[in-house]
């Protein structure tokens, strides 16, 4: 049956209205700014106002934080917003692990806007981080969140601390990490050196075995242990007729004061290629040491470039056994142990 005319219109003209209104009303719900849209930001006013936390003077930053169902979420909302936080800012604060959100609760405002991002952000030195992008500032500030947290800030050898486990593979030994006096490692074993019987961790020799055998078959030449594992007293000995001969200031650059030198942890090893004179290594010797190292679970403890972070002038005769997946992301990143442990190691 064909509908008359003037109903066909009605139901058209109706068929618009309805469609018109359902786009209104979509496009008012998307649209209008005072109204909380995202699902997480409902979800925050829905959870102050449930628990009974909301405030009103809170009602705008409510709207910029984003909703976690976490332990958390409660406890950080009434701690941070009362100290000044808005609410992009409890966002930041929501990305923090829980240890650095303890030491927040616990100071005033602090502005964290240029360092959350970074794993290894630590609330602790956030007013040195500060001091130290003040006088650096062509640093990143991840740099300077690197920097500061392996003490590059601070003087050397000023109240070092005290290695807790000296038998940890990736022990830190420099000049702000020292060992007890009498630390000694328990199971040291002996490699064939150039000048006899060279003591070094057991699992350090066996390392060291097989890079001499790499490197023997790949380009036919020897590197023998001149010495690795040194006690305290050794070291003092050592350290003390390098400042007769030079002074404090230029024996640091280049020997360790003793229970600061990493040699007493067994882990280090001096090399030198027996057929040179002159040299521990040649270029050539090196240039295959720094390449392949690695894969035996070594480093090039003092690289050339990282002086600065190191605290010693380059020795590239000086490798550090760190193990194979340690060795392979320092060398890979171009790392140095400090910064190493600092990224990957410490939890902040």
């Amino acid at each position: 049956m064909k509908l008359k005319k003037p109903v066909k219109r009605i139901l058209i003209i109706i068929l618009i209205i309805i469609v018109a209104f359902i786009m209104y009303k979509y496009y008012k719900s998307n649209n209008n700014p005072n109204n909380v849209t995202q699902e997480k930001i409902n979800e925050t006013l829905k959870f102050v106002k449930d628990n009974n936390i909301y405030d009103e003077k809170y009602k705008d930053e409510y709207e910029k934080i984003t909703y976690q169902d976490n332990d958390n979420f409660k406890d950080i909302l009434v701690t941070f917003l009362p100290k000044g936080y808005k609410g992009e800012e409890i966002n930041y604060i929501l990305k923090l692990s829980n240890a650095n959100i303890n030491k927040l609760k616990d100071k005033d405002y602090i502005d964290i806007s240029n360092y959350y991002t970074y794993k290894n952000f630590n609330v602790d030195n956030i007013d040195r981080y500060n001091k130290y992008y003040e006088e650096h500032n062509d640093y990143s500030y991840d740099l300077v969140i690197t920097y500061v947290n392996i003490k590059l800030d601070l003087p050397v050898y000023t109240d070092p601390a005290i290695v807790s486990d000296g038998n940890d593979l990736l022990v830190l030994v420099n000049k702000y990490n020292c060992l007890e006096k009498t630390y000694r490692p328990n199971d040291l074993d002996y490699a064939s050196g150039i000048y006899g019987n060279v003591p070094m961790r057991k699992m350090a020799k066996d390392a060291l075995v097989k890079l001499q055998e790499a490197v023997k078959n790949e380009i036919n030449i020897e590197l023998l242990p001149t010495t690795a594992y040194r006690d305290y007293s050794f070291q003092s000995t050592l350290y003390n007729n390098y400042v007769k001969e030079d002074g404090v200031a230029a024996a640091d650059t280049y020997s360790a004061r003793p229970g600061c030198s990493e040699h007493q942890t067994g882990l280090a090893i001096d090399l030198k290629n027996p057929i040179r004179t002159n040299v521990r290594l040649s270029e050539s010797d090196y240039a295959w040491l720094k390449e392949n190292a690695y894969r035996f679970g070594f480093i090039i403890r003092f690289p050339g470039n990282k002086e600065f972070v190191t605290g010693y002038q380059e020795e590239n005769w000086h490798i550090r056994y760190v193990g194979m997946d340690a060795a392979k992301i320092i060398h890979d990143d171009d790392l140095t142990l400090e910064e190493y442990i600092d990224l990957y190691v410490n939890e902040y």
